[in-house]
């Protein structure tokens, strides 16, 4: 399973209790998507699309979840880590938190 960073791990949480809140199950039902990308990011790191978008730099990737509206961005180098889990933050928001992988 890839790395997760403490600050993408808080946003998993927030996310499954935003999601149960607003429907029963859908909490549940977004972690266990979140896992399906980890087993997916495990076995094809290449998996995901760079993330083409000024600012960021090479090696950046992400996956959209199959029904919510929120993609995992990781990194693939120097190790498989995910960074972050963006819905309708700021694209950017969490680009300082690379500093933490390498």
């Amino acid at each position: 399973m890839p790395e997760v960073l403490d600050a993408a791990s808080r946003e998993l949480a927030a996310n499954a209790v935003w999601y149960e809140e607003r429907r029963s199950g859908y909490g549940s039902r977004f972690i266990d998507e979140a896992e399906d990308i980890f087993r997916l990011l495990d076995e094809s790191p290449l998996l995901g699309p760079p993330w083409v978008l000024e600012g960021v730099p090479p090696g950046v990737r992400h996956v959209v979840l199959r029904t919510f509206p929120v993609s995992v961005i990781y990194v693939t180098d120097p190790r498989v880590v995910v960074v972050a889990f963006l819905g309708s933050q700021e694209p950017l928001y969490w680009i300082d938190r690379l500093e933490e992988v390498r």
